[in-house]
């Protein structure tokens, strides 16, 4: 790990020492020292139970910017943050690293690693100093498993009398995992915990965003394939195959016997974005974002909707605010989860306990989600670029959530969990 540090600051002043004769060059750096803790002894987000973490928030990242002439410059910025293939690790990344060039004033043109523009913050979601949530409402900034993309940007903007409109299209890929989390040991099939899908993120996509005074607006759609890069696959669906009368299963693998499951190594979505950042009078300001990942080809996963809306009134370095979010599965997903998790076969039935397991683990393998979360917080200005955060946030599943690690012979729905959150936020 501390060599992967090294090796990404030595890039970083590498190639600061080389351009600098050349160019203008600036350095700047971000970080977030974040503790959270729950209630519960299952873990929430990935890390956060009643033991306290301070892997879910905690961020370290440096940025370099070198302006080479009047239209060109180059951007490169690094960070530490907990690895995406992994819940022990922490990585060492190039999050940016982009040529741009501005061939007019109104044009903007990238090429590298840049930030995907699907959310009012995805430029800063790294950046805690930037923003007063404690944290972004996971019920839409968990929505894209990757957030930073090699590819083409390009930027158009208009000034006009209602503001000033630009318009973001891209074209890029990233590699990065889904997470999935398996309740109970299924031996030899599969063991319990946590394991990784490594995937290759392929999206082209629009976004237009009004900026007039301080209030923003922005609208967005994505087209996304990801496929899955190494020999693990998402069925498409699970057939059910009938014992005897209404006694049965549903088959979620083909190592068990039935029809056949058919399965992907490639999911396609399309993603359609809306958010606004409005004041609405005496101080206060009104937030709100949704999503719609629509997936076109299987009914595993991870096809859902998710929005939130929170009220913040600055007072002085104060600035409270009260949110709600939501997000939820479609339908289908849901409905395919209900059947297949509470699916059992009598005791009587040759291989039962077997069978029954098999049911479990192919839930665990469908992406649903069914929560609400209410959020109580505050976040207070130290001084011009920092800030410390706190929150009470209770979030409550009806039928499921993939971001709760349901306890072995447990679930993860019906589950309430508060978190307390606490961090401290720096730019310099």
């Amino acid at each position: 790990m501390k060599n992967r540090i090294a090796v990404a600051l030595a890039a970083v002043s590498g190639l600061g020492a080389m351009t600098a004769a050349a160019a203008d060059i600036s350095l700047s750096g971000f970080g977030t020292v974040g503790y959270a803790q729950s209630d519960q002894s299952y873990k929430y987000q990935r890390f956060v139970n009643d033991q306290g973490t301070f892997k879910r928030d905690s961020v370290l990242g440096v940025q370099m910017d070198a302006r080479l002439n009047d239209e060109f410059g180059f951007t490169l910025q690094g960070k530490v943050a907990p690895s995406l293939s992994s819940d022990k690790d922490w990585d060492a990344t190039v999050s940016w690293a982009f040529l741009s060039w501005r061939p007019t004033n109104d044009w903007l043109i990238r090429v590298g690693r840049v930030r995907v523009p699907l959310y009012l913050n995805s430029e800063n979601i790294d950046v805690g100093a930037t923003f007063d949530f404690a944290r972004l409402p996971a019920e839409v900034y968990t929505t894209s498993q990757a957030t930073d993309g090699d590819g083409l940007f390009v930027s158009k903007t208009w000034n006009m009398d209602a503001g000033e409109l630009t318009l973001n299209g891209y074209s890029g890929s990233a590699k990065t995992h889904y997470r999935f989390y398996r309740r109970e040991d299924m031996p030899p099939l599969t063991s319990s915990g946590s394991y990784f899908v490594p995937v290759k993120v392929t999206a082209n996509g629009l976004a237009l965003t009004l900026q007039r005074d301080d209030n923003t607006f922005r609208v967005g759609a994505h087209d996304t394939y990801t496929k899955i890069t190494d020999d693990q696959v998402m069925p498409v669906t699970f057939p059910y195959v009938a014992i005897m009368p209404g006694v049965g299963y549903y088959q979620t693998s083909n190592l068990v016997p039935g029809p056949g499951v058919s399965n992907e190594t490639k999911i396609h979505a399309v993603v359609y974005t809306l958010g606004a950042d409005v004041v609405v009078g005496n101080g206060f300001r009104v937030m709100g974002e949704y999503v719609r990942r629509d997936v076109r080809n299987i009914s595993t996963g991870p096809d859902s909707q998710g929005a939130y809306l929170a009220v913040l009134k600055p007072i002085g370095a104060w600035t409270p605010y009260i949110s709600a979010a939501r997000l939820e599965s479609m339908s289908q997903t849901r409905d395919l989860y209900n059947k297949v998790n509470s699916n059992t076969v009598p005791g009587f039935i040759p291989g039962a306990a077997q069978i029954n397991a098999t049911q479990r683990a192919g839930a665990d393998g469908i992406i649903a989600y069914d929560q609400t979360t209410w959020a109580l917080g505050t976040s207070y200005r130290v001084t011009p670029t920092s800030k410390v955060k706190a929150e009470w946030a209770r979030t409550q599943t009806s039928d499921m959530s993939s971001l709760i690690d349901a306890p072995p012979g447990g679930e993860s729905g019906k589950k309430a969990v508060n978190v307390f959150s606490f961090s401290y936020n720096v730019v310099f």
